[in-house]
């Protein structure tokens, strides 16, 4: 039913040409069977754009949630955002972070639970938004398992700890159903970052303050040279 529900523009469509067609029918029959058919086929079409409109699927709750954040953190709406995250919710390094020379990732995925959402408070508190705009954002829930996962681009404008900041970063978030009808993020991934963002996590497992263990959005740290 994801052709009614996720997107019934085809499906519209098709029912609106086909009553044009029995227009025309009408038009050169004369006979009023067509007219009948053809307010039915129209119908059904406007059914099945209302249809779509109070049919809230659970991939557009995740998305919902994304652009919720979006706003939230434009608006430096702090508590806000941090009512999105599970008590869990852990950060990881994505493989093409990974995969960067430019970037600096050390034990990145230890941080995780209440350490995490300190480090996010604290770091969002130093940032000043003057737009946020979310793009090329695709999410998929998962009938059984009740987890599901969102990946988006992140278009920003503005300063952090007062330095002029700008940029487009990637991001991959993973979600799960905590509630009937409400997901909620377990899981960041930073996917692609600009070049001149380092990320930096130190420390050994079981670390009490997350916001000691990772640094982001920090100028590059001088790369050493490869010895030859």
């Amino acid at each position: 039913m994801e052709f009614l529900s996720e997107d019934p523009t085809y499906l519209a469509g098709g029912l609106g040409l086909l009553g044009l067609v029995f227009l025309l029918a009408l038009r050169v029959t004369q006979q009023g069977k067509f007219l009948v058919w053809a307010l039915t086929a129209w119908a059904l079409a406007v059914a099945a754009l209302g249809i779509e409109r109070l049919w809230v699927t659970d991939n557009e709750r995740i998305e919902q949630v994304v652009y919720d954040l979006g706003r939230e953190l434009a608006g430096s709406d702090t508590e806000g955002l941090l009512k999105h995250l599970t008590p869990d919710v852990q950060f990881r390094a994505g493989d093409r972070a990974r995969e960067n020379s430019r970037f600096v990732l050390r034990n990145l995925n230890l941080a995780m639970g209440a350490a995490t959402r300190a480090y996010i408070k604290n770091e969002l508190e130093q940032c000043e938004f003057d737009f946020v705009r979310i793009s090329q954002l695709q999410a998929h829930a998962g009938r059984q398992s009740r987890r599901g996962t969102a990946d988006f681009r992140v278009m920003t404008g503005g300063r952090y700890r007062g330095q002029p900041a700008s940029g487009p970063t990637d991001w991959s978030l993973g979600f799960v159903e905590t509630s009937p009808n409400v997901w909620q993020v377990d899981r960041i991934t930073p996917t692609a970052l600009p070049n001149d963002i380092v990320l930096q996590a130190t420390g050994a497992p079981g670390g009490s303050a997350f916001s000691k263990g990772v640094g982001a959005m920090r100028p590059p740290y001088p790369m050493p040279e490869r010895s030859r």
